[in-house]
């Protein structure tokens, strides 16, 4: 009988909420046959349609005369069709919620089931980022109310050692909103350290290791070695001239393209040499100076790969200038994929954890797309 109604209710959503001619709906029946699955979790129809993610259900559902107020449809648990959205993943489904106007279903948004949880706890209990990333993005979300357990939703987010991407995006999601790790500083003692302690705390080596960043490390100074190897023996394009007056000089100096080519060329190889540099102090194994290193490395490497890709550019398009359709196509294709190039770079700096509004609102939409390539949408 269960794998039955598992295909009904998967196919025919729609037909758990009718009532008959006593006005009884699936449920009373399921409790009257002794089906406890169906009824031992307290759930009304609207809780398996929201679960389901059965939009327009849940839409028809809260329209009927005979439904129950949102707010007072709770299961056993306490959870209400929010909690139970978020508790299948239903992104779609926690959008429509969110989207909804009416102050019965507003005041599902900060409830909290039995175990003190509100919805954006549970999302950030299941790394659902998509979710967390839009109820942190509510203004009615109260981002600091706590469980039973004295813990807001960042402070009961546990990663592990070595975060999944979508921890990342969650805790990113959670910083960038502001949220406060605990409810009070009073939820922890104020201690007061002997004195010299502090000083002492503050000459010790930072316990953090190394080895997570000597991959990152390495692939970044092999990447600009590769750069300073190809800027440097790049080919001056349309030769030089080999008599005289001027023997030695470029036959194209005077042109635009080739003016493009050497500027790009001289900033791609300058900046790699200095990208190599600042990985060298790196390696010097402090942790601090190391992460600073990688931020500035990273930056400026973005920066050489885009005017080696700009030279390049530039030279093809100068010895191919005189057919003005193949210099065109090459032109467009070229900048096409210098773009996407720097679309995917930049895209490795998100998620940004930044409170800052205006990085915030830049990352609103690259947040989105990361969170929909590491976490398919379970609708």
């Amino acid at each position: 009988m269960t794998d039955l109604l598992n295909i009904i209710l998967n196919k025919m959503p729609n037909w758990i909420h009718p009532r008959d001619t006593e006005g009884r709906t699936a449920l009373h029946y399921a409790a009257s046959v002794g089906y406890e699955k169906g009824v031992d979790y307290g759930f009304f129809p609207l809780h398996l349609a929201s679960y389901a993610a059965h939009v327009e259900v849940v839409q028809q559902l809260l329209k009927q005369e005979y439904s129950l107020e949102p707010t007072e449809t709770l299961d056993k648990d306490g959870r209400n069709i929010l909690h139970l959205a978020v508790e299948g993943g239903k992104f779609r489904m926690v959008r429509h919620i969110l989207q909804s106007t009416d102050t019965e279903v507003s005041n599902m948004i900060n409830g909290q089931d039995a175990n003190g949880n509100t919805p954006l706890h549970l999302a950030t209990l299941h790394c659902l980022s998509k979710i967390v990333h839009a109820l942190t993005w509510d203004k009615r979300v109260n981002l600091n109310l706590v469980n039973k357990r004295y813990q807001t939703a960042l402070a009961a987010f546990k990663p592990s050692p070595n975060p999944s991407f979508r921890q990342q995006l969650t805790r990113s999601a959670l910083m960038s909103a502001g949220m406060q790790s605990k409810n009070s500083i009073l939820s922890s003692p104020i201690k007061i350290p002997p004195p010299g302690e502090k000083n002492m705390r503050k000459c010790n080596n930072d316990s953090r290791s190394m080895e997570p960043y000597k991959d990152r490390i390495n692939t970044l100074m092999l990447v600009s070695t590769l750069i300073v190897t190809t800027a440097f023996s790049a080919t001056v394009p349309g030769g030089t001239n080999s008599s005289d007056p001027g023997q030695g000089m470029a036959l194209m100096l005077n042109r635009i393209w080739f003016k493009l080519f050497i500027f790009c060329n001289t900033v791609s190889m300058y900046g790699a040499f200095i990208v190599t540099i600042i990985l060298i102090w790196a390696q010097l194994g402090d942790i601090t100076l190391a992460l600073l290193a990688l931020k500035v490395a990273s930056t400026l490497l973005g920066i050489t790969v885009a005017t080696l890709c700009l030279a390049f550019l530039a030279a093809v398009h100068l010895v191919i200038s005189d057919l003005s359709w193949l210099a065109t196509s090459s032109l467009v294709l070229g900048l096409l994929f210098i773009f996407l190039l720097l679309l995917l770079y930049i895209l490795l700096w998100f998620p940004s954890s930044s409170r800052n509004p205006v990085v915030r609102y830049i990352s609103y939409y690259p947040f989105l797309l990361l969170a929909s390539v590491v976490e398919p949408d379970e609708d």
